[in-house]
């Protein structure tokens, strides 16, 4: 169940810096806290343009999640948003000073490590979750992804592929922080080797390496290793805990997905906004009797 019956924020303020994925430009990403609840808003700061973390503003879904507003794109937020949800840090600031976010290591572990050097902090009021009352599905042809009623937060996740390399696999969990952490952040975006020169030829992947990406070829990964034997599915979670985060709240259901995607993700959560019968606004999600999952992070001498 989750964990903060609270609002949360950031205790301090955190920069990160790399280069996008697909457009391999340097980015930088501050990380400030809010004073109170305003969910999670972007900011694009050679316009300064603010942009909600909201569904209705997901645009080009073609290898990433991408947010759009007066003209200004934002790609590749779905990492740091599935850090962030999967810590329950729900309120900040996020200010951008290009049009994607740095890729890192391909996970989300390296926010979530910097998540949670920072800290929580509470802010005033009562945490609101989004609290599935009746199924709510998706499909395109034989992709299909819904949501179903659960008295918590829990995934259910199946790719496959026509690949011997990767093949058909599936995993799923029950979302705590904890288990976020340890079970999903760490894996990393995929993809297969005869997919790279199309990407590159449609300006996508440019900054895609063995260093911030797992690539399949005929006979296996081309990487030293996995992190986990099932590494691609629990990639695909993490990519939709980050792309839940569009339905602007935490979500209380069971999510079922099968060889879904970014598109279907985004669809998923849109299809739940735009049917409001089959949902409620809810503050009782029966939180556990600690209080914060973590605390700033101090160094200790040498």
């Amino acid at each position: 169940m989750p964990r903060s019956a609270t609002p949360q924020t950031l205790s301090r303020e955190i920069t990160i810096s790399g280069h996008g994925l697909h457009g391999n430009r340097p980015c930088t990403v501050r990380l400030v806290p809010v004073a109170a609840p305003s969910g999670l808003v972007f900011v694009h700061l050679p316009t300064g343009t603010e942009i909600p973390a909201k569904a209705a503003l997901a645009g080009d879904l073609v290898l990433a999640t991408t947010l759009v507003k007066d003209g200004v794109r934002l790609q590749t937020v779905e990492h740091l948003l599935s850090a962030l949800m999967g810590l329950e840090v729900e309120h900040l600031r996020i200010e951008v000073d290009a049009e994607e976010l740095p890729i890192l290591d391909g996970s989300a572990a390296p926010w979530v490590e910097a998540i949670l050097r920072a800290g929580s902090k509470s802010l005033e009021g009562r945490r609101r979750f989004l609290k599935i009352t009746q199924p709510v599905e998706v499909r395109n042809g034989d992709r299909w992804i819904r949501v179903l009623p659960f008295d918590g937060f829990r995934l259910r996740y199946v790719i496959d592929f026509p690949v011997p390399a990767l093949g058909r696999q599936s995993r799923e969990l029950s979302l705590t922080p904890e288990k976020y952490r340890r079970e999903l952040s760490a894996a990393r975006t995929f993809c297969m080797e005869q997919e790279i020169d199309l990407m590159r030829a449609r300006g996508l992947a440019l900054g895609g390496s063995l260093d911030n990406a797992v690539v399949f070829g005929a006979d296996g990964p081309l990487n030293e290793s996995l992190r986990f034997e099932d590494e691609a599915v629990r990639h695909k979670m993490l990519d939709l805990v980050g792309d839940l985060a569009l339905l602007g709240a935490p979500l209380l259901g069971l999510v079922e997905a099968h060889a879904a995607g970014h598109a279907l993700h985004v669809a998923l959560t849109q299809a739940i906004l735009a049917n409001p019968a089959c949902w409620e606004w809810t503050e009782d999600a029966k939180p556990a009797n600690v209080r914060r999952f973590f605390h700033p992070l101090v160094a200790q001498p040498a």
